[in-house]
């Protein structure tokens, strides 16, 4: 892989059903030949973690063509993420993306979210609630306001304005990738903290409006009451780092 390429990250927990379509997609929209895939995008390598599934996620990984990184248990999205990182901290690409195993990320947005990236942001959050939306995406009314909270105190703390801060479909600048492979948590909804980290580092954060499809397999990893703890857990921990 040159130094113009992609590495595009996947967190995967009992994905066994989904992850071979969406490396796939990935693969497809990334790696055509060059007259006919978008001009921001190059060839991908995909990168699937395995959080300790107990399925064959990363043997389904492994098959659709995806270097396979395997947690021996579950520790969770952040580790997963982190692990990520640290393997394409040491790997070549000009761009690093970040997208679920679970079918939600459409990979028709990538060139997007890259764009975005290549015009100067750091970070860049594919949004679903972006004024530019074409489509309403559906949330529980407990899961959209805390959002709403979360993007406030993110504006508060930090002076980044966001739509979506929960959004998993990412694309990142080298600078990003190593300082999260250093410092991003462990837990779950830890990539909200990662957002914090890198607004204090001074990195340039930007959204583009995507659309994302209903989950197409496995199950959330957390709803209701341990939901809600994870998020003020998250709302606390953003709120005493201090401002940026």
């Amino acid at each position: 892989m040159d130094n113009s390429g992609l590495i595009a990250v996947i967190p995967a927990y009992n994905e066994e059903n989904t992850v071979g379509a969406v490396i796939a997609e990935v693969q497809r929209t990334c790696s055509g030949p060059a007259e006919v895939r978008p001009a921001e995008v190059r060839p991908v390598e995909v990168v699937v973690v395995d959080d300790g599934s107990a399925d064959s996620t990363a043997e389904t990984a492994a098959a659709a063509g995806a270097t396979v990184l395997r947690l021996p248990v579950n520790l969770g999205y952040g580790a997963a993420l982190r692990l990520g990182f640290r393997y394409a901290a040491g790997r070549q690409w000009d761009c690093a993306l970040v997208l679920d195993a679970d079918g939600q990320h459409i990979a028709t947005d990538i060139p997007s979210l890259v764009a975005a990236c290549h015009s100067g942001a750091d970070l860049v959050l594919g949004s679903r609630f972006h004024p530019d939306c074409a489509v309403a995406y559906p949330v529980s009314r407990i899961r959209r306001a805390a959002i709403r909270v979360v993007s406030r105190v993110l504006r508060h703390r930090r002076g980044v304005a966001l739509t979506d801060p929960t959004s998993g479909f990412w694309a990142m600048s080298r600078p990003c990738v190593e300082l999260f492979s250093r410092q991003l948590p462990a837990g779950y909804l830890d990539n909200l903290l990662g957002l914090s980290i890198a607004a204090r580092a001074g990195l340039a954060i930007a959204e583009v409006p995507v659309t994302m499809a209903p989950r197409q397999g496995g199950q959330p990893s957390t709803q209701g009451a341990r939901l809600v703890f994870h998020y003020l857990r998250t709302l606390l921990a953003i709120s005493i780092g201090g401002r940026s």
